[in-house]
């Protein structure tokens, strides 16, 4: 499979490889070339022979400024773009300047449309006009690199992106063979644009956030809750009984840690406490939850109430808040102060304000690192090591990266 992929797959994993050491770098100062090619390698994950090309490669696209001693890099000064601009400065490049042949470009097309929905092989081939010998040899390499998932549903094969659609691959796949793929990616844009919309809502009023959806949508959701091996968050309290808040796909551990995938689950929890309050509340409505979340991620608290109690208790679960007792009898959350719930509260902010998270791509001890020694490097590698022993890697490295870099919309 290695052999097939260098021979097919050139320029995507390079790119895929400039995109990831893009975000670690973005916003820092000067970076000694030594020590970036040592975090590159032992904590982001690039090949150690791949980091010369890659640091040239944002070079050219302006990413960075280089201090070079004749040939040699000696110093890297990142001058990295934030939001869309990063991606589409290198999706020009990709465009323009590498030497993609025609495969691979198929293969960036199959992948970006899975992004959005699964889809019925055969409708997605026609659907691209693309030669089914060519069409199939990607699905073939794909599958076997870990970068799509192929399902056989109701006669018809289905495919999926394994970063959004492995957990519950099954009802996603059923849905696609047996309503089509535009039922899927409308509901996913719908609850991207509305983050935990409660899905007794949806069923009682037809709508999400104020947007029509028809039976076949509220079958997927629904199907979604009940069947699904990852079911959506819940809340129950006195009033409204269980409810259930629908998101977007937890992304998979194929791009994410273990760590930003806890952090990114209990954003789901805070969403869906806010949630609550506002389109299911007691006695007092939330209006604004993106002003609730802001003022959580900066105060660290919300003022005292008589009525919120039960809407936030699952975040006393989780250790992400507290609910202290008053001696007038209400109660007043107090975030528990750690970086961890700290990112937590971006990231809900970020959920409820429909933006993109590519924080949850990074990793913050390889952002330190760059501006730590080499001793710092080695022991935050020993200690990755014994945290990591005894987990499996379930992906190729070339799937990884492929699967990174057609996320963001090439």
């Amino acid at each position: 499979m290695k052999d097939k992929e260098v021979a097919r797959f050139e320029t995507i994993p390079e790119i895929g490889m400039a995109v990831q050491l893009a975000l670690h770098i973005r916003g820092l100062p000067v970076i000694e070339y030594e020590l970036l090619k040592l975090v590159a390698t032992t904590l982001i994950g690039i090949p150690r022979l791949a980091v010369d090309r890659i640091v040239t490669l944002l070079d050219e696209v302006e990413f960075v400024r280089l201090s070079k001693d004749g040939k040699r890099i000696k110093a890297v000064l990142p001058t990295v773009p934030y939001f869309e601009e990063l991606y589409e400065g290198l999706g020009e490049y990709l465009e323009t300047e590498s030497k993609i042949d025609e495969f691979e470009s198929l293969t960036l097309e199959i992948v970006d449309k899975l992004a959005g929905s699964p889809y019925n092989a055969d409708a997605l081939a026609g659907k691209l006009g693309a030669d089914r010998k060519d069409f199939d040899s990607s699905i073939e390499l794909g599958t076997k690199g870990s970068f799509l998932i192929s399902r056989r549903h109701r006669s018809k094969d289905v495919l999926m992106n394994p970063t959004y659609f492995s957990e519950n691959g099954d009802v996603f796949a059923d849905h696609v063979a047996k309503c089509g793929a535009k039922t899927v990616q409308r509901t996913l844009e719908l609850l991207k644009a509305a983050q935990g919309w409660p899905l007794s809502l949806i069923i009682k009023r037809g709508e999400i956030a104020g947007n029509a959806v028809s039976a076949d949508e509220i079958a997927l959701l629904s199907r979604l809750a009940q069947d699904g091996v990852v079911k959506p968050p819940s809340i129950t309290t006195t009033h409204t009984g269980q409810s259930l808040f629908m998101f977007t796909p937890t992304p998979g551990h194929v791009n994410i840690s273990p760590l930003k995938r806890e952090q990114y689950e209990r954003a789901l929890a805070i969403v869906s406490a806010v949630r609550q309050g506002e389109l299911l509340p007691n006695k007092y409505r939330i209006r604004s939850p993106g002003a609730v979340l802001y003022t959580l991620k900066n105060e660290l608290q919300l003022r005292p109430t008589s009525d919120y109690a039960e809407q936030y208790q699952n975040l006393e679960h989780l250790r992400i808040a507290r609910l202290e007792k008053l001696d007038n009898g209400y109660r007043q959350l107090k975030i528990v102060d750690t970086p961890e719930n700290r990112e937590s509260l971006n990231i809900a902010y970020q959920l409820v304000q429909g933006e993109k998270i590519p924080e949850l791509l990074v990793d913050q001890e390889a952002i330190m690192a760059m501006g730590g020694t080499q001793e710092y490097v080695e022991s935050l590698v020993s200690s990755r090591i014994m945290r990591d022993k005894g987990q499996i890697t379930l992906s190729e490295e070339s799937g990884h990266e492929i699967t990174q870099l057609l996320l963001e919309g090439f």
